[in-house]
């Protein structure tokens, strides 16, 4: 009877234990979340004719700075697309070097139940990127690029009980890309046909994962 007794009660033990660690896992409450996108490089934020020469390296961070929101910043460094350097396409492209950044900033507005970072948001969103795209072979021989985006967001974020975090969204905006050579007669190696200045309507489509903590 004492043996059936230590039984029953190392069981409710146990049972009680398992109990409270599922109520602190669904209590868990995540503020901050790190991301990235390793898609990114394998071409963007610029495109140069039909290869795409440059890849973003980037990285997110969001803290959540009241119940229902949070501002996301995010840095990365525009560099030679992953996509050149795993493919095999010639002088003309292994010549060509690439440098630049690109910074973003998103502040969300939460409109489901959950806590921020969580949930479904709408969030105006603001990135800038600037490249610097020469000729190896005649470093006098560049192009500069810019391009700023501005746009209203809709998204949702995902974010399990282990912490890993899934970030989509869309939105509809404004976007201006600029091109600069270096010789403004237009004498270049570079083939200019589609390098002039855009503005116009944009649409922002992205995702990016992490880790919340």
């Amino acid at each position: 009877m004492k043996r059936l007794f230590a039984i029953v009660i190392t069981l409710v033990l146990i049972m009680s234990f398992g109990l409270s660690q599922a109520q602190a896992q669904e209590t868990k409450d995540f503020k901050y979340t790190i991301k990235t996108n390793s898609l990114s490089a394998l071409g963007g934020p610029f495109w140069v004719i039909i290869v795409p020469i440059t890849g973003e390296y980037r990285v997110l961070f969001e803290a959540r700075t009241l119940p229902k929101q949070s501002i996301e910043i995010g840095l990365g460094y525009v560099g030679p697309s992953a996509l050149v350097n795993l493919s095999k396409l010639g002088d003309s492209i292994t010549s060509i070097g690439v440098g630049g950044f690109r910074g973003q900033l998103m502040y969300k507005f939460f409109v489901t139940s959950d806590k921020a970072p969580k949930g479904f948001y709408v969030a105006p969103y603001v990135s800038y990127a600037e490249a610097k795209i020469k000729n190896k072979k005649n470093t006098s021989d560049f192009i500069k690029a810019t391009k700023l985006n501005v746009a209203a967001v809709l998204g949702y974020q995902v974010i399990t009980q282990g912490g890993f975090a899934l970030d989509v969204f869309t939105g509809l905006g404004f976007k201006d890309k600029q091109w600069v050579f270096s010789n403004s007669s237009g004498t270049t190696s570079f083939n200019m046909s589609d390098l002039t200045g855009k503005a116009g309507v944009s649409v922002t489509f992205g995702f990016n994962f992490g880790y919340a903590f």
